[in-house]
């Protein structure tokens, strides 16, 4: 009979190894748990950033609506303005015409008075002048409603937009200018000099309108007195339009002479 063998199994370097596959599984397994809470991490990021930009555009949107709704509320109020203006200018211009119309009922009347006390003073050139005036606004008024209306318009739209100075050249040779209310009167030694000193004085008068036309007329001026103011003209509307800067418009017209002097004798005293 063989004998008994007996099985000595060394258990220490198996435990060693159960331990480092169970260490190597921890690694693994703990390894992949910070990835997967890192890509986690990433995709929360992602849609925060997501819902944030949907936020904004939402946001956005809102805004741009509230503005096209102010935007559409504030047209219809200004297109009600502008209606409401066009009413009430409408209204005004046909009480304009209407007191125009009334007060040249008398017209015939009234210019012959004035004829009569310009030929009566001498201004037998402004006599002629106003009555061949008259006459052809008598006309006109024998013509039709629609086209004494359009004259009436235009005179009136003229008068709200138009400033009227004078520029005249005395007797003395001295340059007057006035705008009707005030006058300043300058010598002059050359044409730059004279569009200097126009310049100068017409910065005290009222502030014009859009369109100012400066009118030129001389007395039993010399010659040399009215070439020089003819030649300062061009000078004197380019300093006033530089200086305007584009708000207003200069231009110029040139009447030439007049025995009565100044066509607007009733403007205030001259200041040297």
């Amino acid at each position: 009979m063989l004998p008994k063998r007996r099985l000595a199994l060394q258990l220490t370097p198996l435990l060693d190894l159960l331990l480092i596959v169970m260490f190597s599984q921890y690694i693994e397994n703990r390894h992949r748990s910070v990835v997967a809470q890192e890509t986690l991490a990433v995709r929360e990021k992602a849609l925060d950033t997501r819902q944030a930009e949907d936020d904004a555009l939402i946001e956005q949107r809102r805004l741009a609506l509230e503005k096209d709704v102010a935007d559409q509320k504030a047209l219809l109020a200004e297109l009600g303005r502008t209606y409401d203006e066009k009413f009430r200018s409408i209204l005004n211009q046909h009480h304009q015409i209407g007191s125009i119309l009334a007060e040249s009922l008398n017209l015939p009347g009234n210019v012959m008075t004035e004829v009569l006390k310009l030929r009566t003073s001498g201004s037998t050139d402004d006599a002629a002048r106003l009555q061949d005036a008259a006459e052809r606004l008598q006309k006109l008024m024998q013509a039709r409603g629609e086209e004494i209306f359009r004259f009436m318009l235009q005179v009136d739209e003229m008068q709200k937009h138009v400033t009227i100075w004078e520029i005249h050249v005395q007797v003395n040779g001295q340059a007057l200018i006035t705008d009707s209310q005030q006058s300043f009167v300058s010598d002059f030694s050359s044409d730059a000099d004279l569009a200097a000193r126009l310049f100068e004085s017409s910065k005290s008068f009222s502030e014009p309108k859009l369109l100012i036309v400066v009118l030129l007329t001389w007395s039993d001026a010399q010659a040399v007195a009215r070439r020089r103011a003819t030649d300062a003209m061009p000078l004197l509307m380019e300093q006033l339009r530089r200086d305007a800067g584009g708000t207003r418009w200069y231009d110029f017209s040139i009447i030439g002479y007049r025995a009565q002097g100044s066509l607007f004798n009733s403007a205030k005293p001259p200041t040297p």
